[in-house]
């Protein structure tokens, strides 16, 4: 198995090293995931987009100027291809482009849970940096100085970014509550 950090890794992988890439993908997919999640608001999609970041961020290894960077700059190379797909989904809906007559779109699978709805509109007001720092530290399970790096922040603005967002996600919890 490969190992190390991010720069060794993906500075093995830019030698042609494939094994060192399934590492870092392993290691950063749910973060992209979540970061394509964010942007599309559907599972599929954002699946189908990390596919795409991951294969942009394989091609352009070589225009990777710092290594121990790699994280962070695949969160970049992540918000390019959800801009490009939101900017593709609004042209398609001037050109009135409906499904295919039969088809449905997708069913997401936990629309019955009222609670986790009101938590994504929550999550959704949060401005972007907060909204990823709570990702990277709670969902992806991200240690602070993991976040932090990923995220191209300081430690104490990392601290202060996440304790930020967690009082404004209550805040606005609380307030989509009382609401429903």
């Amino acid at each position: 198995m490969v190992t190390g950090t991010d720069g060794a890794l993906a500075g093995a992988a830019r030698g042609g090293d494939r094994a060192a890439f399934a590492e870092l993908y392993d290691r950063r997919a749910r973060l992209i995931r979540a970061v394509c999640f964010e942007a599309t608001g559907e599972l599929h999609s954002a699946a189908d987009l990390t596919q795409e970041v991951f294969l942009r961020a394989y091609s352009k290894l070589d225009s990777l100027r710092e290594p121990e960077c790699f994280a962070a700059w695949l969160v970049g190379i992540a918000r390019q291809v959800c801009r490009e797909w939101r900017r593709g989904r609004i042209r398609d809906r001037r050109m009135g482009c409906a499904l295919a007559e039969g088809i449905q779109p997708a069913a997401r699978q936990d629309e019955a849970d009222p609670r986790l709805e009101t938590l994504r509109e929550a999550l959704a007001e949060l401005p972007e940096r907060e909204r990823l720092s709570l990702q990277a530290f709670y969902l992806q399970g991200l240690d602070a100085e993991q976040a932090r790096s990923v995220l191209g922040l300081r430690k104490s603005t990392f601290y202060r970014v996440l304790a930020r967002a967690r009082e404004r996600l209550a805040a606005i919890h609380r307030r989509l509550e009382v609401r429903s």
